[in-house]
């Protein structure tokens, strides 16, 4: 996960923007703080707990995860229109601070210290109240170092992969329901009147990684070929192309005809001494279960093939300006999304560091994954940046404040 460390820019609006900020999460703090005074008052100890679940005395809230105190509804009422929420607000409110006091003890020491917003602790606390006691505790102990700079593709992935540990049949019960969400919707209907329509799908991991690949392959094709486009619309007629030259499927074979099947590389990692633990997917730093890559595996047209493992701290080089595909996997597997700060877009140019026409080589160490946003933004945008070493950026803003982007795996930084 990407760690920043910034420095305060001169520009006095700026401060106080800053200022304005950090009173505010003050603020929110204070407010958390006397909830849960409020709360550690208005426990039910077990006998009230007994109590309380009887209905007709006063409903008893597990508003938190498992091992949270438990409120009355009641009394909560109380606190929602101190709170000045509804009803439903104040319990949520109530749920998520008790699920970070008492459940992720790291992320509220953060929070408390004034190093991590309130927001996104809370939208923590909302993913993991749902998970057993050593689940809650280990995204507590692997997101709350880095919750201040990385995405919320990565804390889902976290929540994932605790879910896959320590519940395996709440996974399993999820991979099934999300395989059988799976969708591919053209609403011819709703054309407009420009000829376009929207196109929404929710795919298999390892369709939607072919597919990414022949679309940017199809679309770097069409340049090639004079294609003047923008990238998405390349993207999109490349999409065109390849319902124009579908694959077929015998029905007396069940083979595919036409193609080669699966063109995209997979990076599986498994633990062999323990094939119960969820593996990790590296083309997306996600969790995945060892039935998922089983059924991948046995999929008709897949090609299995077992790869030496990168040297992601090697330097391959070519003279030319694009770079080969060894060093274009080399530095997507290394930066895995856009190195600007807070960003992480996958959709991305891979950047010379040093420009190509200043001299910079084309090689692994300098170049750097960049979404089309922020490369405008190094380009045109007066923002700069150098390697501090593969996977390590420092980058300097145009009012002169710096950040330090990671991307190194946590067990490969020195404290």
């Amino acid at each position: 996960m990407p760690t920043l460390t910034r420095t305060v820019s001169s520009d006095p609006l700026l401060a106080s923007v800053r200022a304005g900020r950090d009173a505010e999460a003050r603020d929110q703090v204070v407010t958390l703080t006397a909830v849960l005074d409020w709360a550690a008052v208005n426990v039910a100890d077990d006998a009230e707990t007994a109590e309380l679940l009887d209905p007709t005395v006063e409903p008893a809230l597990h508003l938190g995860g498992a091992g949270c105190p438990v409120i009355g509804e009641f009394a909560a009422l109380d606190l929602a229109l101190s709170l000045g929420m509804t009803s439903d607000g104040g319990r949520a409110y109530l749920g998520k601070a008790l699920e970070l006091r008492h459940r992720l003890p790291r992320l509220f020491a953060r929070v408390v210290g004034l190093e991590v917003s309130l927001w996104k602790a809370f939208r923590i606390a909302e993913q993991t109240i749902a998970l057993p006691p050593a689940g809650a505790e280990h995204v507590d102990r692997v997101i709350s170092p880095f919750l201040h700079s990385c995405s919320w593709a990565q804390v889902d992935r976290a929540v994932d992969a605790a879910r896959a540990a320590y519940d395996p049949a709440e996974a399993e019960r999820r991979r099934v329901a999300a395989a059988e969400d799976r969708h591919a919707t053209l609403d011819l209907s709703c054309a407009t009147t420009s000829g376009t329509i929207d196109l929404r799908a929710t795919l298999d991991l390892t369709d939607a990684l072919d597919l990414e690949t022949a679309l940017r392959d199809g679309a770097q094709t069409l340049a090639d070929l004079g294609s003047s486009e923008p990238l998405d619309v390349r993207r999109s007629q490349a999409l065109g192309e390849m319902a124009r030259q579908q694959q077929a499927l015998d029905l007396e074979t069940g083979q595919l005809t036409g193609g080669g099947g699966r063109g995209v590389t997979i990076y599986a990692h498994l633990d062999a001494a323990d094939l119960e633990q969820p593996g990790t997917v590296d083309n997306t730093q996600s969790p995945v279960l060892i039935e998922q890559i089983r059924q991948w595996c046995q999929t008709a047209g897949t090609k299995v093939t077992v790869k030496p493992v990168i040297d992601l701290a090697a330097d391959p080089a070519v003279t030319t300006y694009r770079p080969s595909e060894a060093i274009r996997e080399q530095v997507e597997l290394r930066d895995r999304t856009c190195v600007f700060p807070d960003c992480g877009r996958r959709r991305v140019d891979l950047d010379h560091v040093i420009a190509f026409a200043s001299g910079g080589p084309t090689t692994a160490h300098n170049l750097a994954m960049l979404c089309r946003r922020h490369h405008r933004a190094k380009t045109h945008g007066h923002w700069s940046y150098v390697v501090l070493e593969p996977a390590r950026y420092e980058w300097t803003s145009p009012t002169g404040a710096t950040v330090i982007v990671d991307r190194r795996p946590p067990h490969h930084r020195r404290p």
